[in-house]
């Protein structure tokens, strides 16, 4: 029966953690770019224009505030 439910809570976890990568796919590059310089912040990262990475920084003002004045 224990086993029954930590296997119920593991897969849970796993369909909760792939609906919030899939609604929230720019999750992942927010949290890696959190840790990079201002200049390496600023420029657009790879697969995206300049004008949707401007829209995908002012998503996240607080990681990119350096880069939105």
């Amino acid at each position: 029966m224990d086993k029954k439910i930590i296997l119920y809570i593991i897969a849970g976890l796993l369909i909760i953690g792939l609906l919030i990568l899939t609604f929230f796919p720019g999750i992942i590059q927010a949290w890696q770019d959190s840790e990079k310089s201002v200049s390496e912040k600023c420029k657009p990262a790879s697969g995206y224009t300049e004008e949707s990475w401007r829209e995908h920084m002012s998503h996240h003002p607080s990681i990119y505030k350096e880069c939105l004045t």
